[in-house]
């Protein structure tokens, strides 16, 4: 009867070694399925910030062969413009309408340069061209900081540090104008007169008569029409244009009768105002030599509508 105590004890033991290990078990259970899916989600977050930095420098590269800077390729990606620069670009090469040269691009591309913050730009220049990946989580950093410690918070940390994105340095959007791209066509820069002359018949006094238009001051009206079209077609060049080109007819027109209103005689707007000057900045010499034609008056074969655009 002495044994009864000692087997009851040692079933106990048993069933408490076997609770103990069933227990383990489970828990190393679930730490592998910890580990594998920390390890999973992990790689896949990894291999598809891969595949973002392969699409992003295929972008990249994209763009310098349609002639862009690759620093101003880069600030485009980092201001998340360039896939639609890209497609817009080369809609544009292939319509047979269209005139895109490389020299407007390369100057687009240095305009892009000088108006976004060098700083932001030397660092989105850098992750572009890979010199910043050391300092991202890779696949055997992820192995070794799951297996290497015991600290569950540290794993998980790990993993959800992990960025999805090409981790490169956002900069503000550039609101690019593509506009300036394509060069005017003779016939398009007609129409343009046209209709700055239009515009500017009445401020200017333009009359019909029946050998075609007359200006009262012909020399003078053609000078500020030649430097209202040159003004035209600076604005429309301008890649960061922020307004309609309606609305560049509408400043030209605006400004001339600011000056006339002002007392400012015809000869003296030809010979010594620019348009990219505010008229109430324009200081000015007064002049009473008539301005010389230099460019003999044609009537328009049309009248352009106010609302054209190009």
């Amino acid at each position: 009867m002495a044994l009864m105590p000692l087997v009851i004890a040692g079933g106990m033991a048993k069933g408490y070694l076997e609770d103990v290990a069933e227990k383990k078990a489970k828990l190393a259970q679930i730490e592998a399925i910890k580990t594998e899916w920390l390890l999973k989600t992990g790689l896949s977050k990894i291999e598809k910030r891969r595949e973002q930095r392969k699409a992003a420098q295929a972008r990249i590269s994209t763009a310098t062969r349609l002639g862009f800077d690759e620093k101003a390729a880069i600030a485009l990606e980092a201001s998340g413009e360039l896939s639609s620069v890209i497609t817009r670009v080369e809609k544009l090469i292939e319509d047979p309408e269209k005139d895109v040269s490389t020299s407007s691009i390369k100057k687009m591309s240095q305009a892009i340069l000088d108006n976004v913050p060098q700083d932001r730009l030397a660092k989105a220049v850098e992750y572009a061209l890979d010199l910043g990946a050391a300092e991202e989580m890779t696949a055997e950093k992820l192995i070794n900081t799951i297996f290497s410690t015991s600290d569950e918070s540290e794993k998980f940390a790990a993993v959800a540090d992990i960025s999805t994105g090409t981790d490169m340095p956002s900069i503000k959007p550039t609101g690019i104008n593509l506009i300036g791209l394509t060069d005017l066509s003779p016939e398009k820069t007609q129409k343009v007169r046209n209709l700055i002359e239009d515009r500017l018949k009445d401020s200017l006094g333009r009359t019909l008569t029946k050998d075609g238009y007359v200006w009262d001051n012909p020399g003078a009206a053609n000078t500020i029409i030649e430097k209202a079209l040159n003004y035209y077609i600076e604005q429309r060049a301008d890649p960061f244009l922020d307004k309609d080109l309606a609305d560049i007819t509408t400043d030209i027109s605006d400004k001339v009768q600011y000056l006339i209103g002002e007392g400012i005689p015809l000869n003296t707007i030809a010979d010594q105002y620019e348009f990219s000057l505010k008229p109430t900045e324009f200081d000015y010499t007064p002049t009473t030599s008539p301005t010389q034609q230099t460019t003999p008056i044609a009537p328009p074969s049309s009248i352009i509508d106010e609302n054209y655009q190009d």
